[in-house]
């Protein structure tokens, strides 16, 4: 039909080139030349040209118009049977999710049908815009009773203008007429997809939870005859389909998917021999083949299936599940290959009997069998499975989680066949494919863990940028594994029904009034905090190199830029959390104010540290590394926090130090602009010694000692006379503080050394005690002459 339709936007837009060539209204100045003349014999060619055109669109429109109404009766006929199928269907969500697909592909047909018409329409509607405006032209014109050949012109034009008017009324009508019918069917196709969306919220659950007929019931077999020949006569509707007896070619679905297959298959053994022959030694390369292989063909049967009839959609949707889980599961022997795990190349999958499992429930969905013969069937497939499993033998090597997991398999299986007997099979159905999905994508998240650990590891040997280990361990590695989450829970959401179901998972909220938290603002939330994370340690990591580039950058630099980045990040993380969560600025604003109450009271220490940190963060005057005097106390900065300040004693002891304290107090920084210190060593000399020599060795004393700066020099002092020496004080600088104290003693020992080569003592204090005694005081102790002491009677 489309050709037919092309014509007519031809000749319809050769209507709108008319109009463009149409002669701008003509005045009476221009009847004092010729010229005029020509304009309107060459736009009279044009005009008679263009009315020639749409006379062969007007024969060609009901043509077209009849091939549009064919179509159109053969998609309506389609609608209606997708309404009885929907009418009919038991709340099987497979059925639902085929009945969308139907009516989504429906949707997108009268969509390609009806949009040409469409345009048309809205064209014309332009066009008549234009004709009403410049017939409205020609009658202001004409009102001014131009004479001679100008009226007549003016005349002939507008007699003109009226024909294509009329004409073109009568198309857009004709046009709109059979618009009328194909937007009935659009909008009732819209309600139709709308009430099976909503039907879904329910079917999953009354399919998957509510229990059919046990097989050990008299109702299960009732009429076993009538339902396998209903069943047979089902498929007898597919032979007839097969066989092109409904007018339809099923080969439409399958030529896409034999193709791509064709070449998903051929596209993955190149790819897999380039890569051998290109990496000889590379592990698990033959492995990667089926990886390729099986991804090729679920794709194949995926786009097939998407672009399918009704009745090969849930066929060639089973095919791609199958072959995508059988990719998932080779993904996951090619990194266990490429890891290196012992028996990887050789030891059988632990989930080979959950996928085989999983396969053939998928099978036994889309063929359908009636009850109760395909129960029996699903139970005997599950006894087997877990019969298999008990006779596999466990291995001698420790097991992973996977294989520890697996263990329960048996219990399981005979779990579900009890419940598959008893009329929850589908159930059943549910559970080994959810189980299944959550064991292989596990599987896979933990080997790609380890990968990505194992990278790490040599990319740190290797001298990789701390960054980019920082991105890809920060960032890459938890996206993965969300990632992986939500696709098994994508995967597993089209076995209740489809993309809607995971839709509303996504959109499950819980909260209170307007504040909530739905499960895909949660990821979204997760998401935040690794990328504020990873963009607060990579800020991180180009601090040591933008300390290179920039030798003026002190460490207090540094930290206030580490500070703030970290704050900014998490601050935006906080804001864009609170926007996810619904919270109102405006109530915000009431919670804090409430919020000050309770600072001023219970906070205000917290409070007053945080303000005081960052007062010391960004005024700079206690940093990282300088060297402070607590009271009695030396000690070093070793980080200036939010709340408080880590100091570390000479003692190796630390202190955490409230930073309010260090605003309010006084506080001795011995580094503060300048790392050198001046040290004093107090010496005295015997009186009589040479104070020029003593004074000359102090300096030589000094000037031995490599840590003692001649810049300022050093400075000897005659600072007193003493009891019993004259006093000599020693002052040196030396360029750090923390060589201060070795430095005073090790110039003590020093000036021991000198002295005692040169012959100056170091006099000590003496003290010299006289007893006087008064006369008659010679007698023994114990005699008379002592007071208070007598003899001792016998």
């Amino acid at each position: 039909m489309h050709r037919h339709v092309r014509p007519l936007f031809a000749a319809l837009f050769v209507v709108f080139a008319l109009l463009a060539a149409s002669p701008r209204p003509v005045t009476a100045q221009t009847a004092d030349g010729d010229d005029w003349k020509l304009v309107l014999r060459k736009n009279q060619e044009a005009l008679i040209l263009q009315a020639s055109r749409f006379k062969s669109m007007e024969t060609m429109l009901p043509r077209v118009l009849r091939d549009f109404r064919s179509e159109l009766g053969a998609l309506e006929s389609l609608r209606d049977q997708l309404t009885v199928i929907t009418s009919l269907t038991s709340g099987n969500p497979w059925e639902l999710r085929a009945v969308l697909h139907g009516l989504d592909r429906l949707r997108g047909q009268g969509d390609a049908l009806v949009e040409p018409f469409r345009a048309t329409t809205e064209e014309l509607g332009r066009i008549f815009e234009q004709i009403e405006t410049l017939e409205g032209e020609f009658s202001r014109q004409s009102a001014d009773k131009p004479e001679g050949e100008v009226g007549q012109a003016i005349d002939y034009y507008q007699r003109y203008v009226a024909g294509v008017k009329k004409a073109l009324t009568r198309v857009k009508g004709s046009l709109d007429r059979e618009l009328g019918p194909a937007t009935r069917l659009q909008t009732g196709i819209a309600e139709m997809e709308k009430n099976v969306r909503e039907r879904f919220s329910g079917a999953w659950k009354d399919f998957f939870l509510n229990p059919a007929p046990s097989v050990l019931g008299p109702s299960a077999w009732a009429e076993p005859g009538l339902k396998m020949e209903l069943w047979l006569s089902s498929l007898g509707t597919y032979r007839s389909f097969f066989s092109g007896e409904q007018n339809t070619s099923p080969w439409d679905g399958l030529a896409k998917p034999a193709a791509l297959a064709l070449v998903a298959l051929l596209a993955a053994s190149v790819l897999s021999a380039r890569i051998i022959r290109r990496f000889p030694g590379l592990t698990g390369v033959l492995k990667l083949r089926g990886v390729l292989r099986f991804t090729g063909l679920g794709l194949a049967f995926a786009w097939a299936a998407a672009a399918s009839p009704f009745l090969l959609f849930e066929g060639l949707s089973v095919a791609a599940e199958i072959f995508f889980a059988a990719a998932l599961l080779s993904v996951s022997r090619f990194l266990a290959v490429f890891l290196g795990e012992p028996g990887a190349d050789d030891a059988p999958n632990p989930l080979r009997h959950l996928f085989f499992l999983f396969a053939c429930g998928l099978a036994l969905r889309v063929l359908g069998l009636p009850s109760p013969y395909s129960e029996l069937i699903w139970t005997a497939l599950l006894l087997f499975s877990a019969a298999s499993v008990a006779r596999r033998p466990l291995r001698d090597d420790t097991p992973d989680l996977i294989a520890l997991l697996t263990t329960a398999d048996r219990w399981l299986f005979t779990l579900l066949a009890l419940a598959a007997v008893v009329g929850y099979a589908n159930l059943s159905h549910l559970v080994i494919s959810g189980w299944f999905l959550a064991l292989a994508f596990l599987q896979c998240s933990l080997r790609l863990g380890r990968l990505i650990t194992r990278w790490l590891g040599r990319a740190e040997a290797a001298g990789v940028s701390l960054f980019a280990r920082g991105v890809v361990g920060g960032l890459v590695a938890p996206l993965i594994h969300l990632g992986l989450f939500f696709l098994a829970l994508y995967w597993f959401c089209t076995q209740l029904g489809g993309r809607t179901v995971f839709f509303d998972i996504l959109d499950f909220k819980v909260g209170y009034r307007d504040i909530g938290l739905s499960v895909g603002r949660l990821a979204l939330l997760v998401v935040g905090f690794h990328v504020a994370r990873t963009a607060v340690a990579a800020f991180k990591s180009f601090l040591p190199e933008a300390a290179r580039l920039r030798p003026e950058w002190d460490q207090g630099i540094l930290d206030v830029l580490s500070v703030s980045a970290t704050y900014v990040a998490w601050g935006l993380y906080v804001l864009t959390g609170l926007f996810l969560l619904g919270a109102n600025f405006t109530s915000l604003a009431v919670v804090a104010g409430g919020l000050s109450v309770g600072i001023g009271f219970g906070l205000q220490n917290i409070v007053n540290n945080f303000i005081s940190g960052l007062i010391l963060l960004f005024g700079r005057s206690i940093q990282a590394g300088d060297t402070i005097q607590l009271g009695e106390t030396w000690c070093q900065v070793k980080k200036v926090n939010i709340r408080n300040t880590v100091v570390q004693t000479f003692d190796n002891a630390t202190i955490f130090v409230p930073n309010s304290d260090l605003i309010t107090g006084q506080i001795v920084n011995w580094t503060h602009k300048d790392a050198r210190v001046r040290r004093e060593v107090t010496v005295g000399v015997a009186y009589g010694s040479d104070t020029e020599k003593v004074r000359e060795l102090l300096f030589r004393a000094a000037a031995e000692h490599p840590r003692v700066l001649s810049d300022p020099a050093p400075l000897v002092q005659f600072i007193n006379f003493g009891e019993s020496s004259l006093d000599f004080k020693l002052m040196f600088w030396v360029a750090d503080v923390g060589h201060g104290v070795s430095t005073a003693s090790e110039i003590r020992f020093l000036i021991d050394r000198i002295f005692r080569e040169e012959g100056i003592s170091i006099p000590f204090p003496q003290r010299e005690i006289r007893v006087v005694s008064e006369p008659g005081d010679g007698q023994k102790p114990g005699g008379a002459g002592y007071p208070g002491l007598e003899p001792t009677p016998d």
